[in-house]
């Protein structure tokens, strides 16, 4: 083990070695070549030679290695907020023979992870950080916290070696600067090269420190608390996710903001419990390639040789209890967010949302994504290197603070968990002119704003077709009873067969009336917790728009169709309230210092068009993901005079040019022609988003 800590340390002294001497294999030549000069031409000639080639490289190398600390968005807890969670750290760090975190911070994720500020790849130590997800305190008991606290702080534990802490520090650090070299950087094909290098020298090791991480989480918290959390952590991400794609996102985008964002998400554990029970069986997604964890199944199984306890020597055999999870197969959160959590945080009128906690740039950083446990043995057999010795491989037992209190759901470590929990709405994601509401208002609206969206471009192209206005479900009536309307779904959906052009502009009418139904209060949403929202009547009862819809696409039944709606209290030319908010654009993805028409721009893509941001100077371009971001996240209909909105409505059609070149020719007879730059840089997803819009409207013009 000894070989492989050292093998693992040395490949990472080594990754800043490559950095150097790549570095040097420039300055080296260039100075050769400036020492045939004479002293009258160094000073002409030298100054530009070493700025184009030294200068760049130095720089390239430094932007390669470097990257930025942004603080994940959190609430600090001190030991004074909360001892017991903080005696639960403590004894964790004990436990693994490490130092406690000297920050904890609560964040909106469910996740739990220890970043240390680290410097030089790791080979320099720094604070610890700990980031614990408020979901994991809402939906699981102090086992469950034991075991994934333990797990994180032994990553940096001394067992393997006293080089075994740097050797984590390293990778984690190697893990995150790598993959965002930007491809253009000189400096990143041969580091990339060594990274590929690196990350085959340090597998054994790493693979034996996650196994003996969780050999720790299990000493600690025991083999069934361990076994449990690499089922349940899992599974409440992915419930987590789905719970911000289902319930929370529409919403918000629609310009709201629910008032107990944590209690909707306890809800979702209570009423979802089936198919959260389903995910923990579930086989995860295959591993990035940092990824050092061992396979799922391989981890249960040593997790079950550590629970089952050592035969005694003239005893019964101990029957088999088939793994170490078995004892602990509840979903996670279901009964806890059933039994009492809720009354604690899902009660209360004001509540917290969610955030993504961004993991630092250069820090070390361990996420709980899994945790497992494997014996030490099997990972020096695997390895081929002799078993450590006995002083090493001795479990170090450390009892779990304050035994008494080793059982319960975890949100009793801290004393005030609704008001945390509100405290962590206002910084994870402040409100920015959203409307605070409750959850049914909170769904009636985000069901509402997607249906007014959908409505808006297919009006707009209604009007554009039809050559005049076409504003509301009355104005769609008139064109049906006259016949135009079939005449334009045949224009607008020409590759269609008739069955299925009749079938859109039922879909469209069906729309246009269960809008025209809820502005009139004809209608409401009834929201569940467990499936889709239902239109129904005022009083309840089911309310049949599809029967109405196709009457009303027929020139013969339109006025049957208008009658009827009249008797249930369906006003067709009624609009949007004069005090509802604008339907919010969705953000889909955003690219910065594009060059636009040759000036230097910024580019929002929404789900209606392109926002078109002047850009920022060369000398603020650190700022200009910042900026677009927070355009993003404020409002992007809301723009500023100097931005420019294309709407893709106005785009006749569009075609990549290049790779990175983009030409689009509008309805005015106006082209839009776009360009990456050399400092180009996009927010999460953006390249793909503007090749998918485009792609989007080449198809449909």
């Amino acid at each position: 083990m000894q070989k492989l800590v050292w093998t693992s340390a040395t490949a990472l002294a080594g990754f800043l070695a490559v950095a150097v001497l790549q570095l040097a294999l420039v300055v080296v030549p260039v100075l050769l070549v400036l020492s045939t000069l004479p002293d009258s031409a160094i000073t002409r000639i030298g100054v530009p030679v070493c700025t184009a080639t030294v200068g760049v490289m130095a720089y390239a190398t430094w932007r390669a290695l470097h990257t930025r600390r942004p603080e994940p968005v959190g609430i600090p807890v001190t030991r004074q907020d909360a001892p017991e969670l903080w005696a639960l750290l403590d004894a964790a760090a004990a436990a693994a023979g490490t130092r406690a975190p000297d920050r904890l911070t609560i964040v909106a994720d469910a996740v739990a992870k220890l970043i240390e500020r680290t410097r030089f790849l790791g080979l320099g130590g720094g604070p610890r950080d700990f980031y614990l997800g408020l979901p994991l305190l809402q939906a699981w008991d102090i086992e469950h916290l034991q075991a994934v606290t333990a797990h994180e702080l032994g990553h940096f534990s001394p067992r393997l070696g006293r080089l075994a802490p740097l050797a984590w520090r390293g990778r984690t650090a190697v893990a995150r600067v790598v993959p965002r070299i930007p491809r253009r950087n000189p400096a990143g094909p041969l580091l990339r090269t060594y990274a590929k290098l690196y990350r085959r020298l340090d597998a054994p090791f790493s693979r034996a420190q996650e196994l003996q991480a969780d050999r720790i989480a299990a000493e600690f918290a025991g083999p069934a608390a361990a076994a449990a959390v690499l089922r349940d952590l899992p599974a409440l991400d992915a419930v987590h996710r789905v719970f911000h794609a289902e319930y929370l996102g529409p919403g918000w985008q629609a310009g709201h903001v629910p008032d107990d964002v944590f209690g909707g998400f306890l809800r979702v554990l209570s009423a979802r419990a089936d198919e959260i029970a389903v995910l923990r069986n579930r086989e995860p997604s295959a591993p990035s390639t940092w990824d050092s964890h061992p396979p799922r199944q391989e981890r249960l199984a040593a997790l079950a040789l550590l629970a089952t306890p050592p035969a005694q020597p003239g005893s019964a055999p101990v029957a088999d209890t088939g793994s170490a999870e078995s004892s602990v197969a509840a979903p996670v959160g279901a009964e806890t967010a059933a039994a009492g959590v809720g009354a604690s945080v899902g009660d209360r009128s004001e509540g917290s949302t969610e955030s993504s906690a961004t993991a630092a740039a250069q820090p070390v950083e361990s996420a709980a994504g899994s945790v497992a446990v494997a014996d030490r043995a099997e990972a020096s057999s695997d390895t081929g290197e002799a078993p450590a010795p006995a002083t090493e491989e001795k479990p170090t037992t450390v009892p779990a603070p304050d035994a008494g209190r080793s059982a319960g759901p975890a949100l009793t470590l801290v004393p005030d968990l609704p008001g945390l929990g509100r405290a962590l709405q206002q910084v994870a994601y402040p409100p920015q002119g959203r409307t605070r509401v409750g959850w049914d208002e909170f769904f009636g609206a985000a069901r509402t704003g997607e249906m007014q969206r959908e409505a808006d471009a297919a009006l707009a192209t209604l009007t554009r077709v039809a050559e005049s206005p076409v504003t509301n479900a009355a104005d769609v009536l008139d064109l049906a009873a006259d016949g135009r309307l079939r005449k334009i779904a045949e224009s607008v959906f020409a590759g269609l067969t008739p069955d299925e052009t009749t079938l859109r502009v039922n879909e469209l009418v069906n729309l246009l009336i269960a809008l025209a139904a809820l502005r009139s209060g004809a209608a409401r949403w009834r929201h569940s917790w467990t499936g889709t929202a239902e239109l129904v009547s005022v009083d309840g009862s089911h309310l049949d728009l599809g029967a109405l819809a196709a009457l009303a696409i027929d020139p013969a039944t339109v006025g049957s169709a208008r009658e009827r709606l009249t008797q249930l209290g369906i006003d067709v030319s009624a609009g949007p309230s004069a005090d509802a908010l604008p339907a919010r654009p969705e953000v889909v993805g955003g690219v910065v210092n594009l060059v636009v028409d040759g000036s230097r721009t910024d580019v929002l893509i929404v789900d209606t068009g392109l926002l078109l941001v002047p850009g920022l100077p060369r000398s603020q371009n650190g700022s200009a993901k910042r900026r677009l971001a927070r355009i993003a996240a404020e409002d992007p209909a809301r723009r500023e005079s100097d931005t420019r909105f294309v709407a893709y409505a106005d785009v006749v059609n569009a075609t990549q040019v290049k790779r990175r070149s983009w030409a689009l020719n509008l309805r005015d007879g106006a082209a839009l022609n776009v360009r990456s730059a050399l400092d180009s840089d996009e927010l999460p997803g953006g390249w793909a988003a503007l090749d998918n819009a485009v792609e989007f409207l080449s198809r449909t013009r």
